[in-house]
This record gives C-alpha cells, structure tokens and sequence, in this order.
C-alpha cells in the first residue's frame, strides 16, 4: 500500500525519487498520516495533511540536519516531517507516553531544530539562525521559517517580520502557510486582507504578467545577482500600480522583503521552482503557498474548523484507571461554557474574549447565542488581557478565556493593565496542570507563580463544578482581577456536600483529623480524597483534608493553626512547586515564624514533563491518588506497613528537615 514511503528512512532516500514521483509519495504519506492518526493515536490532523506537499518540497531542496534550518510555527504541523525523516516505525507511538512527540523535538531527531508548541516564536529564531550563519561566513546556508496566517498575527511574529525586513544580504526564507485558518477561521484585519486577495482576479493576471517578466530578465541574465535583484525590484515597484490593494505582496515588499507568490501549495513541482528562484535573491523572500488544511480527509465534508484535531482512539486508553474514584463528571470546560452561557443571559454587560481559542474555551457554543459579546482576537494573547482592561474601563464586564500556557506570554499586561491599576477582569484559565498528550509546551503548571507574584490579584481554583460555577459568579463582583485556574479533565461525578459561601481568601475544611492534614489546591481536591481514605484503610490513621480554595490570598489563620496543632501538613498541587501554592504556604509559615518544618510540598519538580494520557503523567509526578498517598506514608514512616513499595520517584519535597 505504501510502495513508495517504505522506501523513505530519510531525506536523502527522498531526494532519490523522481520529482515526477513525489505526487505518488503524498498520496501515500496523506493515506498513512489519516489511518495512522484517525484510526489509532489522535493528534493535530489537519494542518499536517495541509503542510504535506510542502515539506516533502522542503526536504527534497534542502539539506535540513545540520546544514540548513527548519523552524516550524507551533509545530503541529511537523507530522509528515516527522515520517520524512526517519520516524515513521515509531509514528503509532504518537502523542503516547514515552513515544513520539506531537510537535517536533529536538531529542528525538537532529531535523527538530526546536521544541515549539505555541505560535508565532518562528520568524524570530530563523531569522537569528540567519544573522547567525552570515556572521560565521556560512553564506551557503538557508535559515527557513514555515508560518501559517492565522501565526503570523501574533505580536512576536510581526516584530520578526519589522526586523528581519531590514536586514540585507540574508538566506532566511519565510514560508507563508496561508490556510485561511488557526484552530478555527482565521480572525482580524491580517485575515480579510488575505481573503481578499484570495478572490482577486485582477491580482491573478497581474501576477502572471510579473512572473513573466522575470523570467524573461533571468533568462537574459542568466542570474539573479545584486545588479539585477535592484533592477527587478525597480519592475515590481512599477508594476504595483497594475495591482489591488489586495495584492499581498504590497505589505511584504514595502517591509523590505522579496515576495514570491502565491502558489499552489499543493503543487510539489510548483512549489521545488519557487524554492529554487527564492534562491538566487540576495534578501530576505517571503513565499507565499496556499493550501487547504485537512487537505484529504473528507474533503466532501465542510467542517468550519478543517478537522484541527482527531481524537485517541479507545483502545490505547481503556486499560488506564480512572483519575479519580469520583471521576466522570462532564468536563470543567463544559461547566465554564453553562455557566458562561447563564451568566450572559443574566447581565447583558459581560462578555467574553479568546485568544484563537474559540473552539478549545468552549466559547465558540456562547458565540452563536451572543455573537456581538464574544471576541476572538486572534494568537494574540497580550492584545486580549489589554482589550479586556479596556472593555472593563468601558463599563462592561469581560471575562478573558485563555488556555494556562498561552496566559504566560501576556504576563506584562496582567501586571500593567490590570494589576497596577486593580482593573478587575475575570481570567479564566483553562488547560492549567498537566494536559496530557500535548506535553511540555502545553502543560499549564506555571501559572500560579506568574500571577501570585503580582499585588492585587486573587487567585483561585475549585473542587468540582459546583464550586467552579460559584466562583464564575463571585469574582465577577470583585474589585480587583481575578483568575480561575481549571484542568483539562472530568468533574467529579459524585460531589462532596458544599459548606459555607466563599469569602475571600478562606478555605474549606472538608474532614477532620488528628494524625495531620492535607491542604489540596483546585484539581487536587479529590485526588487527595482518595489518597487520605487509602492512609486510613491501610494504616488506621485519620489526616484532615482541607479545600485551599485560594492560592491568594490564603487563609493564614486557618493554615497557622493546622501548622501549630498537626503533626505533619501537606499540600497538594498541580503545579511547579517552585512558586506555587505550597511555596506561599511554607512563606507564610516563615514570616509567621511558624514551625516550617512541618511542611512537606506535594509539587511537579523542577522540569518539564513530557506527553502521555494525564492519567500516566499525573503517576509519573506522583500526583495521582495511590503517587499521594505513598508520599505521605513515607513522610509518616508508615511506608511498607501495608507491604507496598513505590511505582515511581515521587515529585516531593519537604519545606524543611
């Protein structure tokens, strides 16, 4: 079935085909990615299928090791430069523990030049990779930055671009991947400007026009060298008044960039002529291919968001325990969209802001009820917090959905915009802790200490949905900005009975004890649960078990008394124990002058943690039930009263011995 790509163990096996053969090789590379990921592992489908032609065209030009460079933006489409490059026996390992990686990696092969989950970061580093191989003589070296449209919004991107449009005398080539989509529909004025032009016949006939008088001046020259490189740049200038405003080209060629294009980014031999013109001019080039994401799959079948991702199939999956005994709840994101949904029908003053995330926040179901109170503004995460400052300070009451991860990159705004002058936006940060088979890029666990470190912001995260809808609702009362951290998991489907309201900065004591207690933080709550009712069974002792509720402000008199009056306390979290909640609870013990010692921080240690199903990377940390409570009974010395022994090396840490 796959006569061609059995044949490909790596782009030198490529570039022994005939280009008249490579059609063949993606017809075959589409098929195996479709069965490979539909049928069994799940992963991003459709920007690889739509980024197929074209890496096949990239490896086959170029000498990708350890001679050129590839920079992938986000990476998710790196899935046939995966299989091109010696992965494919491995490939049904995807997105799994221990296997391969959904985005590209530099430990598992010498073609990943970086590790890139999140958008827009590409033009930079192919462009410093550029500066970099000039300054070493290294003129026969082509720096390659592949970006797709909806990336190239993003602030990072266009500051590249700013840049990179100065620079003279560089072999940096920026591959626009122009789709038409991110997750979903591209959004913006970047993405009319494009569309626009897509439906341009009056820019089709010009740019043919242009396309032959360069090849005809090549054709007398027989180079492009500076002289000419001027010459034709004195043409296009010229020819700018034959086209729209449409015309793409216009925005890159005034930025100081060659542009080519664009061109049927399915068209491997279109796409290997373009690559070979773009290397003769002495600047930097954008080309510009156009292709359709999902390109393959179901091609009869309109999908608004092109079949972005499939999921794992069951069967990798149904061998793994349940995260928790009272897991099976409906999602914490599904709870955010209810509540959400309730919350605009109640007060036509709240709405709603995305960053490119309109499908993954749930906010693309609250969009077709409040089409006009729901903003998606694109891969631009630092734009959102201060478009959300502004709507506040515009009389209206913004919630701001963004996944952990992304929040990080707008920390200066969180501390500008809203921290310093108290402006009290409602974060709503979803992903936060370990996701699972997107890995390290992905993984939220940074995010109590990027925002606990800023004055005037109240961090929170709850239990189980009842909780969660219960703080949706208070912290848009509050004064000051707010965030609520939530994972990427199930509630639990039998919840605890609710006590008391929140009042802010008080915890919730949820089970007494006399032999220590257990301080848990949001998603931890009833992992926690389950690892103190294991302790009793096994060893007949009783650990209260207290629901923080805030990781700022804490509840300083409840935890000084736990402190003073337990044996031992523990806290748990889903999070970097390096700034997280156990930190700020082992701080306040210190100014306190309370026995610190007593603290033992259940944490993720300081590293990145790797993909795999949140089931088998919450074990790997020690933060699942059995991981917890083996940790406690270590610190107890009551471990291997009950004939058990560790699984793992468990991410602890005790405050002080």
């Amino acid at each position: 079935m796959y006569e061609l790509l059995n044949t490909i163990n790596s782009p030198e096996d490529l570039k022994q085909l005939k280009r008249e053969e490579l059609p063949k090789l993606a017809d075959e590379l589409r098929a195996f990615i479709i069965d490979s990921v539909v049928g069994m592992t799940g992963g991003h489908l459709g920007s690889g299928l739509g980024a197929l032609e074209l890496s096949i065209a990239l490896h086959y030009q170029y000498k990708l090791d350890c001679h050129d460079s590839l920079v992938w933006d986000v990476g998710h489409q790196c899935y046939p430069h995966k299989l091109l490059t010696g992965r494919r026996a491995d490939f049904s390992t995807l997105r799994q523990y221990k296997g391969l990686s959904g985005f590209p990696d530099p430990k598992e092969s010498c073609y990943d030049k970086v590790k890139t989950g999140h958008g827009g970061t590409s033009l930079s580093t192919a462009l410093g990779v550029a500066v970099a191989n000039k300054a070493q003589g290294l003129m026969d070296r082509t720096s390659i930055a592949v970006i797709g449209d909806g990336a190239l919004q993003e602030g990072q991107a266009l500051e590249a671009l700013n840049h990179g449009g100065d620079m003279r005398d560089l072999k940096y080539l920026i591959v626009l991947n122009d789709n038409e989509h991110g997750i979903g529909p591209a959004t913006g004025a970047l993405a009319n400007y494009f569309s626009r032009f897509r439906t341009s016949h009056a820019y089709t006939s010009a740019k043919k026009d242009v396309k032959k008088m360069l090849k005809v001046l090549e054709e007398q020259t027989g180079s492009f060298g500076r002289a000419v490189h001027d010459v034709l740049d004195h043409v296009k200038a010229g020819l700018h008044g034959l086209m729209p405003a449409t015309h793409p080209g216009v925005l890159f060629e005034e930025l100081g960039y060659f542009y080519y294009g664009p061109i049927d980014g399915h068209d491997i031999g279109q796409i290997l002529d373009a690559l070979e013109n773009a290397a003769r001019v002495p600047k930097p080039v954008v080309l510009h291919v156009l292709t359709k994401k999902g390109k393959g799959f179901k091609d009869d079948v309109p999908d608004h968001y092109a079949y972005h991702a499939a999921k794992t199939s069951k069967k990798l999956t149904d061998h793994l325990p349940k995260e928790f005994s009272r897991a099976g709840g409906p999602t914490y994101t599904d709870i955010f969209v209810e509540k959400t949904l309730e919350i605009m029908k109640r007060d036509e003053k709240v709405v709603a802001i995305t960053a490119a995330m309109l499908q993954g926040t749930g906010l693309e179901i609250v969009q077709k009820t409040f089409a006009d109170r729901v903003f998606d503004v694109g891969m631009a995460e630092q734009h959102a917090v201060g478009f959300a400052q502004g709507l506040k300070l515009g009389g209206l009451k913004p919630i701001c959905a963004v996944y952990s991860t992304f929040m990080q990159r707008s920390v200066d705004q969180l501390f500008q915009e809203l921290a310093l002058i108290k402006c009290p936006v409602l974060l709503a940060l979803d992903r936060a802790g370990l996701v699972g088979p997107d890995g390290a890029t992905h993984n939220g666990v940074f995010d109590i200490a990027y925002l606990s470190m800023l004055p005037n912001m109240v961090l929170m995260a709850p239990r189980d949905a009842t909780e969660m809808k219960a703080m949706m609702d208070w912290g848009l009362e509050l004064s000051v900005p707010a965030a609520i951290r939530f994972p990427r998991a199930n509630t639990p489907k039998n919840e605890l009975p609710q006590g008391l309201g929140l009042e802010l900065g008080k915890a919730e004591v949820l089970r007494e004890g006399e032999d220590g207690a257990v301080i848990a933080y949001g998603s931890m709550v009833y992992h926690a649960l389950d690892a103190v009712e294991k302790i009793e069974v096994r060893h007949g002792k009783k650990l209260a078990l207290i629901n923080a509720r805030f990781a700022k402000p804490l509840d300083e008199g409840l935890f000084a008394r736990l402190i003073e009056k337990q044996p031992i306390v523990f806290t748990i979290e889903e999070h970097v124990r390096r700034g997280g909640f156990g930190s700020s609870v082992l701080e306040f013990a210190n100014r306190a002058r309370l026995e610190s010692g007593k603290l033992e921080i259940l944490a993720i240690d300081d590293r990145f943690v790797d993909h795999g199903s949140r089931v088998e990377v919450l074990q790997e940390v020690g933060l699942d039930p059995e991981g917890i409570a083996a940790s406690i009974e270590r610190r107890m010395g009551l471990r291997g009263a009950s004939g058990e022994t560790s699984r793992r090396s468990v991410a602890t840490g005790s405050a002080a011995r």
